[in-house]
């Protein structure tokens, strides 16, 4: 018998072990995916990110929707204001697609701007 419940919880932790191993990979490709995802008119999310909020940081975070269906959170921090609530630009997105898929509103807002050329910044011709 104990013999039985020790291979028993040996194969739960070998079990649980792999699936965070798998879930860890889906949320680093999808951290990559929308950190460098380049639409047809050559802007990226970040790009567009910084051109919102210039000089500020943005805090990158991720978290697993749906294992199953491999759907992955990616949240972009920043903290515009230190006197007003951050902004939080957020996107699923779907590892087997690969696609992004706006999160919230402002993440929606900002996948809109991926359609547009950037402005060119102040001083150059």
């Amino acid at each position: 018998m104990i013999l039985f419940v020790a291979t028993s919880l040996l194969a739960a932790i070998c079990v649980i072990w792999v699936q965070r191993r798998f879930e860890a990979d889906d949320e680093h490709k999808a951290l990559q995916l929308v950190q460098a995802y380049e639409s047809q008119a050559k802007v990226t999310i970040p790009a567009v990110i910084a051109q919102r909020h210039p000089d500020k940081v943005v805090e990158w975070s991720t978290a697993t929707e749906s294992a199953c269906f491999q759907h992955i959170r990616v949240h972009a921090v920043v903290h515009a204001d230190p006197a007003a609530e951050p902004v939080v630009y957020a996107f699923v997105v779907d590892i087997n697609g690969p696609s992004i898929h706006p999160g919230n509103e402002a993440g929606r807002e900002l996948l809109g701007e991926l359609d547009h050329p950037l402005p060119a910044p102040k001083g150059t011709p």
